[in-house]
Formats: structure tokens, C-alpha cells, sequence
């Protein structure tokens, strides 16, 4: 009986590649300022202080912070219209959450020719993604950060707080 091919063996290393590992770092703060922002949004929604909105978010799962606003947004009494607009930003911030995870949270390498490779979701090794890939997912993250807070400060999320009663909008 013949030998199937073995794929061949890779040491796990580091990539030594400059931009590679800046582009991961500013998409690593990007993610970082979603988490925060989302978690101003609940404490803007909660008619929270930072402080305590912070508080009560503290160690929440980024998919949890999205329910959470979901759910206190729904108790504002916002229209159809208000409540679509905020899913749609939900929507893109789970998308890119995804996307950061699959960059970030998968092992990455070099092969001994310097060829930067990473495993997939079916444990294969293969082509990573550029550093503009990276930093095109790092920027769609940060426009989408100013997007919430945006509306969190001067928009739509602002109108439904406002609308429904109390709030400190900082």
C-alpha cells in the first residue's frame, strides 16, 4: 500500500516582518476601540456614567456588548427606522470582529524561505493576508468606530436617548 504524502512540517515562528506586525498591532487598538466604543454605547443607552457603564461592561464579550445594546435600545422605544440603522452597524461590527479574528486569532509562521503562512479554519497551512489586507480591515474599524460614536454623541442613538428620558450623553 503506498504512503500518503505527509504536508510538510513547519516550526512555528514569529514573522520578522516589519509591516506585517505593525499592520496586526494598529488592527489589534482598532478592535480595542470598537470594544470601548460599544461599550460607551451601552452606558449612553443606560443613562450610565462612564464609570459605571464601564463597570457593568468590564470583561463583556464584544458579541455580548452587541446584544446588550440591542436589547437596551429596544426598551427606548426606537422606531423601525432607528432600530434597522443601529443593526446595520451591529451588523458591520460583527463582520469586522470576525474578520480581526480570523487575522488575529489563528497561528501565523514563516517558512524557512521567509514566506509568511497561516493556518486555516480547517488547520491547513496556507497564504496569510497581506499587510494591506490587514490595514484595510484596521481602517474599516476605525471608520466604523467614528460612525457609532457619532451617532452616539450627535445622531440617531443620541435622538432615541433624549426622546425616552434621562440621560448623560458624555
Amino acid at each position: 500500500m503506498p504512503e500518503t504524502p505527509q504536508p510538510p512540517l513547519h516550526l512555528l515562528t514569529i514573522p520578522t516582518e516589519p509591516r506585517l506586525n505593525e499592520a496586526l498591532g494598529c488592527l489589534a487598538i482598532a478592535h480595542t476601540h470598537l470594544e470601548l466604543i460599544l461599550r460607551y454605547c451601552v452606558k449612553t443607552i443606560a443613562s450610565q456614567t462612564i464609570r459605571q457603564g464601564l463597570d457593568a461592561t468590564e470583561g463583556e464579550r464584544i458579541s455580548d456588548l452587541r446584544t446588550r445594546i440591542k436589547r437596551l435600545f429596544k426598551e427606548r422605544k426606537a422606531t423601525a427606522l432607528e432600530k434597522n440603522t443601529l443593526d446595520a452597524l451591529l451588523g458591520r461590527a460583527k463582520r469586522l470582529s470576525e474578520k480581526r479574528n480570523s487575522y488575529v486569532h489563528r497561528a501565523w509562521s514563516q517558512t524557512g524561505a521567509g514566506k509568511i503562512i497561516r493556518k486555516d479554519e480547517q488547520h491547513q497551512w496556507g497564504a496569510a493576508p497581506t499587510e494591506d489586507e490587514i490595514m484595510h480591515a484596521a481602517r474599516e474599524i476605525t471608520q466604523l468606530v467614528k460612525e457609532i460614536n457619532t451617532e452616539r454623541l450627535h445622531g440617531f442613538i443620541r435622538e432615541v436617548v433624549l426622546r425616552s428620558g434621562e440621560s448623560k450623553m458624555s
